[in-house]
């Protein structure tokens, strides 16, 4: 004789069984919690980023790039200004940008950016960078006659104008980094210019062998002036008396 199950007890079999697949837990988008079936999501699935070796590569490419690109803006925005009247604006738009990218925080529109803070800089920087034009020209005049010196007075000469061209390599640096931190007068600008080679001497020493070293592969290489000739140096110069400074801040504070 058949035993009849009834209905509803079969129906209550059938959830059980339904019931008794292993349970997951799904987060959804906005972050919440609730069970799910099946499989669970994949744990290493990213936003669209590229992790490992080629993520890094990829962000190498993204910062020597924007290096390039800020390098071509420096040139074109000193042409723009005669050279003469477009040299220290460009040099603060592209230290601004060079910042910015060693900050972790690049532009994202370099182009308007660099233009935009070469406009609303063009007459600080300028005023800022005219007394370096004419102690430029002095260098190179004593350079020049310093090669039509000869005994003991050449060797003097010499010397004289490499350690004055030094201190003027390292307190251009200095300035278009100060330019860019603080708002002070010109006057009050070149005095600590002036002073920092002896406030720092082991970062004055630092920028001028990065400054030789991009000197001397350019010259081996010409194919890098046009490339990073301008921005390396002024982001890693740049880098280098901008740690400088907050060291001093942190003491003056």
């Amino acid at each position: 004789m058949m035993t009849v199950v009834p209905a509803d007890d079969r129906d209550d079999t059938a959830r059980r069984a339904l019931t008794a697949r292993p349970r997951t837990e799904v987060t959804d988008p906005a972050g919440t919690t609730r069970p799910g079936r099946g499989r669970a999501p994949r744990a290493d699935r990213t936003d669209g980023e590229v992790g490992g070796w080629a993520g890094r590569v990829m962000s190498l490419l993204r910062v020597a790039t924007q290096v390039v690109g800020v390098n071509a803006l420096v040139l074109l925005g000193t042409l723009a200004g005669g050279v003469v009247l477009g040299l220290f604006p460009a040099l603060g738009a592209g230290g601004s940008l060079l910042a910015r990218l060693v900050a972790g925080a690049p532009s994202e529109h370099p182009w308007r950016e660099f233009w935009a803070q070469w406009r609303s800089g063009w007459r600080r920087h300028n005023v800022l960078g005219a007394p370096a034009w004419p102690v430029g020209a002095l260098l190179y005049v004593d350079l020049a006659v310093s090669r039509f010196a000869q005994g003991p007075l050449a060797a003097v000469l010499t010397a004289a104008v490499l350690a004055l061209g030094a201190w003027f390599a390292v307190a251009v640096v200095t300035l278009v980094a100060v330019a860019r931190r603080y708002d002070e007068p010109a006057g009050r600008t070149w005095r600590f210019v002036a002073l920092f080679p002896l406030l720092s001497p082991g970062v004055s020493l630092a920028v001028l062998v990065v400054l030789a070293a991009v000197a001397v592969s350019v010259l081996a290489l010409p194919v890098l002036g046009p490339l990073v000739g301008v921005a390396l140096p002024l982001l890693v110069t740049g880098w280098l008396v901008d740690h400088r400074l907050d060291t001093l801040d942190a003491r003056t504070s």
